[in-house]
């Protein structure tokens, strides 16, 4: 058994993902097992929920899952992936037909039943071949993915130097919550089916990244249950807009078609006003998934993800003990002679929009080159949580535009004194000039030395007008 996840936390990255990969492989097992349960109902969304588990997992995980699960693994839970999503999708399409059929009239129920008689042909077709599928590749691939997995030496996942999971973890929840953003204000309108899908992937992903991490991140949970509702209803637009797909092939089928074996009791008639009855009622269940996407998750529930997303990232960082910003800061009234000498370099840095999560952009032009980095900073006052990791150039260049209206310039001079690196500020967009230095803990004292006592006006440490992300414009 995978050990718990709070004794993961401060494990190597590469440890807790085998281990976490596990626990996941063993409920896709579970869910198989439930397939040839008659009466089982959920068997197959549970299995496919499972599934996409797995290879979110993977996917978020995957350098550090690199020697465990190769480019052939990857491909072999892809495909049964693959071959689960007719029989998932006709299977709800058909549900949704039952309640349809008992909701209108005789003459339309002709036509629901017709359309009904279709989806189940293609389901069972659809079945056979998913579960030949299964039959065939399902077991070696886990057990592949269990000896490889469990056989990882031990030796790599307690590699000195290697992150600490909770760290990554946090990174890559940063990461899946930043790319949800973004997907959702891509989306254009009502019939922007595309960009609506892409949102609801990245909300799942987010989702199965906070699942694992439920009872050691707080705030995990009510995002878990938030991003629900937005694969609900967003699922819901992209189930209708597909349906509604399949009825308009099937709308040219009836023109060409009478029905002649309708349900005992029933007339037997044109199915064309049924199937016209069918696509009018997904065309309202997709308008009214989209009305309550904007009126209710986008207006509400998105604030709430944003936040609980944040409380879990600060959650995550100080269980892990690392992370953690201490720093005080200062006004000062000019530039102090001592500093002139010391280290510089050119700062351009600007801001993703957001409130919750602030992802911060920077450039830095000094005596080694030019470097790149993204950085997020969670908390205010003394204490911050800061992430941080470098980037590329063709990231920083793509996504600098982003940042536009929110930009700062300064030249940040480093100089060390009495055990301490004091970073002083240059604006260069501004009269402003401000000196900072990070502690080892919120109870040190700060004993400003000579050089920069003599030009320091005062401290403003927390005051929210010298946040960086305040400043920039």
């Amino acid at each position: 058994m995978p050990p718990a996840t709070r004794d993961l936390l401060t494990a190597p990255t590469a440890r807790a993902a085998r281990a976490i990969a596990l626990g996941l492989l063993d409920a896709l097992d579970a869910a198989q097992a439930r397939l040839d349960v008659p009466d089982d109902v959920e068997a197959l969304h549970d299995f496919r929920v499972a599934m996409r588990r797995l290879r979110s997992w993977i996917r978020a995980y995957r350098d550090d899952l690199a020697d465990s699960v190769g480019r052939g693994a990857r491909r072999g839970l892809r495909d049964l992936a693959r071959v689960t999503s007719d029989s998932r999708d006709l299977e709800v399409h058909l549900a949704w037909l039952v309640q349809v059929r008992g909701a209108v009239t005789a003459r339309q129920r002709v036509g629901v039943e017709w359309l009904a008689q279709r989806l189940r042909a293609d389901q069972e077709r659809a079945d056979t071949a998913f579960r030949a599928h299964v039959a065939a590749e399902f077991g070696p691939l886990s057990a592949r993915l269990r000896k490889n997995l469990t056989g990882h030496a031990v030796s790599a996942w307690e590699s000195e130097g290697s992150d600490r999971w909770a760290i990554v973890a946090a990174a890559r929840v940063h990461d899946a919550f930043t790319n949800l953003r973004r997907r959702l204000a891509a989306i254009d309108d009502a019939d922007d089916d595309r960009r609506q899908h892409r949102a609801r992937i990245a909300g799942k992903r987010l989702r199965y990244l906070l699942e694992p991490l439920l009872d050691v991140a707080d705030g995990a949970g009510e995002a878990v249950e938030r991003v629900k509702t937005l694969q609900d209803l967003l699922g819901s637009a992209h189930d209708a807009h597909v349906f509604a797909r399949e009825v308009r092939r099937a709308t040219r089928a009836a023109h060409r078609e009478r029905v002649t074996g309708a349900a005992e009791g029933e007339p037997a008639g044109d199915p064309r006003p049924g199937v016209r009855a069918v696509a009018q009622r997904l065309e309202k269940r997709r308008l009214k998934a989209w009305t309550d996407f904007n009126t209710e998750w986008m207006e509400r529930d998105f604030d709430v993800v944003a936040d609980r997303v944040h409380t879990a990232l600060l959650s995550l960082r100080e269980r892990a003990g690392q992370g953690l910003e201490i720093e005080r800061k200062y006004v000062l009234r000019r530039l102090p002679a001592e500093v002139r000498r010391a280290p510089a370099a050119e700062i351009d840095q600007g801001y993703l929009p957001g409130t919750k999560l602030v992802e911060r952009l920077r450039r830095v032009r000094g005596s080694d080159g030019v470097r790149y980095f993204r950085t997020v900073k969670l908390g205010d006052g003394l204490v911050r949580t800061e992430v941080e990791e470098e980037t590329s150039r063709a990231i920083y260049t793509a996504m600098w535009p982003l940042t536009k209206g929110r930009r700062l310039r300064k030249t940040r001079y480093t100089l060390a004194d009495s055990g301490r690196v004091w970073e002083i500020d240059r604006f260069l967009d501004r009269r402003l000039i401000l000196a900072e230095v990070e502690l080892a803990s919120a109870k040190d004292e700060v004993a400003l030395p000579e050089w920069l006592s003599k030009v320091a006006e005062r401290e403003v440490t927390g005051e929210a007008e010298y946040l960086n992300v305040n400043l920039a414009r």
